[in-house]
C-alpha cells in the first residue's frame, strides 16, 4: 500500500512539473506572437507611408552637393619657395612641378642609378645564396622530398649538406648524377637545378 501511495505522489509531482513547463512554453509563445504582431504592424505602417515627392528628393540632393562644394580642397604649399615671374623665363624642372624657382641653378637631373647584376646568371636564376637551403622554398622542399628523394627527408637533408660542401656547379651535377637516377625532364628536377645555380653562382 505504501508503494502505491509513493507511486501516486511521484506521479503528481511529475504532472505538476509538466504543467509548469507547459505554462512557461505558453508564455514564451504568447511573447513571440506579440513580437511578431508588433513587427507586422510596423511593416504595414512602413508600406503605407507615401513615397517622397521628386521635388523633395531634388532639394535634399542639392543641399548635399552644396555642402560638398562649400569645402574646397586645401593643398599645402611650402612658404619658403618663391615662384619666378620673370617674363620669357623657361621653366626648369623641380621634382614634378615644372616651375623655375628663385635661386635655382640650371643643373641637369642626375642619371638614374642602375644596379649591376653580379653575373648574367643572377638575372636568370635569382640572387646567389651561400646555402642551397636558402634557395628552396617550403613548397619546393616538400616537392623535392616527394618526387626526388622518395619521401626520405633524412636523405634529402644529407644530400643538401654534402652539396653545400662542394666547390662548383659541375661538381654538384656529377655528385647528383652518380647517386640518383632523376628524370631530367620533370619540373621538380628542373627547379632543383635552378637552386643549384643559385648556390654556385
Amino acid at each position: 500500500m505504501e508503494e502505491v501511495i509513493k507511486y501516486f505522489e511521484s506521479l503528481e509531482a511529475r504532472i505538476a512539473e509538466y504543467e509548469k513547463r507547459i505554462a512557461v512554453l505558453e508564455e514564451a509563445q504568447q511573447t513571440n506572437e506579440a513580437v511578431i504582431a508588433s513587427m507586422e504592424a510596423e511593416i504595414e505602417e512602413l508600406k503605407s507611408r507615401p513615397a517622397p515627392e521628386p521635388q523633395v528628393v531634388e532639394k535634399v540632393v542639392e543641399k548635399v552637393v552644396e555642402k560638398v562644394v562649400e569645402k574646397p580642397v586645401e593643398i599645402p604649399v611650402s612658404r619658403d619657395i618663391e615662384i619666378s615671374k620673370e617674363p620669357g623665363a623657361s621653366p626648369q624642372s623641380n621634382g614634378e612641378s615644372g616651375l623655375r624657382l628663385e635661386g635655382q641653378t640650371e643643373e641637369p637631373a642626375p642619371a638614374p642609378v642602375v644596379e649591376e647584376q653580379s653575373s648574367p646568371k643572377a638575372a636568370v636564376y635569382g640572387k646567389p645564396v651561400d646555402d642551397i637551403r636558402q634557395a628552396i622554398s617550403l613548397g619546393d622542399r616538400f616537392l623535392y622530398q616527394r618526387e626526388l628523394f622518395g619521401q626520405n627527408a633524412e636523405l634529402m637533408q644529407r644530400t643538401l649538406t654534402e652539396i653545400n660542401e662542394l666547390q662548383s656547379f659541375d661538381e654538384a651535377m656529377s655528385y647528383i648524377n652518380s647517386r640518383f637516377q632523376w628524370d631530367s625532364e620533370s619540373n621538380s628536377y628542373q627547379q632543383f637545378i635552378v637552386s643549384l645555380h643559385r648556390r654556385f653562382g
